[in-house]
């Protein structure tokens, strides 16, 4: 099981989307191997994290946006939590978990974006407009879900197709999982040539 928040930064009608730098600093910042993080770069991102031990989402989406993005004076909403259940490909038979926390998240209005060295580019984006094939592969299904939120529940045309699409992926594809004595992520290796969250 998998528990992560994301942390969506808007301003007006935009999302700040994220592509990750392949840099050793994302294992501290979100828990993410270097395997994930060259995937990851390969497309937009959500400003995320995996939860640490304990951790309440609240607190870790603060410190995506204090951390990882280095934006102060950020308000925050309340999360809202999704769930994605998928079968395991590193347990055949199984199936595997992922808790999703979102949270909104509202810069001040003398915001710029600074990009981190943890980011090659830091970038507002209507999610509306924004390709599939453009995102790193598992924010796609991510954006539709809060989108779907976001306009009362019933996804567009297109986030349903997406939906549609992730669905299908998920019944053959991406699994990743914690270890239970370091709290390092494991990620089935056939995956790593389609990406992983």
């Amino acid at each position: 099981m998998c528990v992560c928040a994301y942390l969506f930064v808007t301003r007006d009608g935009q999302i700040l989307f994220g592509k990750y730098a392949d840099d050793p600093q994302w294992e501290a910042l979100a828990g993410l191997d270097p395997d994930r993080r060259r995937t990851h770069g390969k497309g937009w991102t959500v400003p995320a994290t995996h939860l640490k031990l304990g951790e309440d989402p609240r607190t870790a989406a603060r410190r995506v946006g204090e951390e990882a993005l280095g934006i102060r004076g950020l308000r925050y909403s309340e999360p809202r939590s999704e769930t994605d259940f998928y079968p395991s490909k590193m347990v055949p038979g199984e199936m595997h978990y992922d808790i999703w926390f979102f949270v909104d998240g509202t810069p001040p209005k003398e915001y710029e974006i600074r990009v981190p060295p943890w980011y090659t580019e830091l970038s507002w984006q209507d999610p509306r407009s924004v390709p599939t094939t453009a995102y790193a592969r598992g924010h796609e299904d991510v954006v539709a879900r809060w989108l779907a939120a976001k306009t009362g529940g019933a996804p567009s045309e297109r986030e349903a197709v997406i939906l549609g699409v992730v669905a299908r992926a998920n019944a053959r594809s991406r699994v990743h999982d914690v270890d239970g004595e370091t709290g390092n992520h494991r990620v089935d290796p056939g995956e790593h040539a389609q990406g992983t969250r």
